[in-house]
């Protein structure tokens, strides 16, 4: 079983002695990796790195680089790829998904409020008005999206005034559809 508390403390030590090395590879694999085309050898290199160090063998700033060897350099990109096309694929499963159900219950909370309802009633009722104006409820959430979008553009400070503006339009999207 992993001691979880001895692989954190031996990993303080190893980064304590060796924090200059590892926070400018850091940085050189952080912006390094907005030429893309550097990011899986830069990402390699930095895990190379950090098992070198775990082994107890000394590390140099180089050592970030290793990645750009041929083969590694294949090794990477052939993870990397398979990676972002599974996690991107996933994501957007994930996204189509969140927004059908944050559409379908967009309106539970405020049918608690105006109507008292329990958590499963105010869901159910919120599904049916989807249903029943599917379109409305579409331009209701786009609605609301766009407006908490420009406030959190503006630093998220906007959201002080647009935040308050989708929920009030929110509630009157409510006392309309749930008639």
């Amino acid at each position: 079983m992993l001691d979880y508390e001895s692989s954190l403390k031996n990993s303080w030590n190893v980064v304590k002695e060796n924090i200059v090395t590892f926070a400018v590879a850091l940085l050189i694999t952080v912006i390094g990796s907005i030429l893309i085309v550097t990011l899986a050898p830069l990402v390699y290199g930095f895990t190379s790195m950090a098992i070198k160090a775990a082994r107890g063998e000394r590390i140099e700033i180089n050592d970030v680089f290793v990645g750009f060897n041929k083969d590694d350099f294949i090794r990477s990109w052939t993870f990397m790829l398979v990676y972002l096309i599974v996690a991107g694929i996933l994501g957007q499963i994930a996204s189509i998904l969140s927004t059908i159900v944050a559409i379908l219950v967009m309106f539970t909370m405020p049918l608690l409020v105006i109507k008292g309802y329990g958590g499963i009633d105010g869901i159910t009722e919120s599904i049916e008005i989807v249903k029943t104006a599917p379109v409305e409820s579409i331009v209701v959430y786009v609605i609301m999206l766009v407006l908490n979008m420009i406030g959190a553009i503006l630093l998220g400070i906007g959201l002080l005034v647009t935040a308050p503006i989708s929920t009030v339009f929110l509630a009157y999207a409510t006392f309309e559809l749930a008639e």
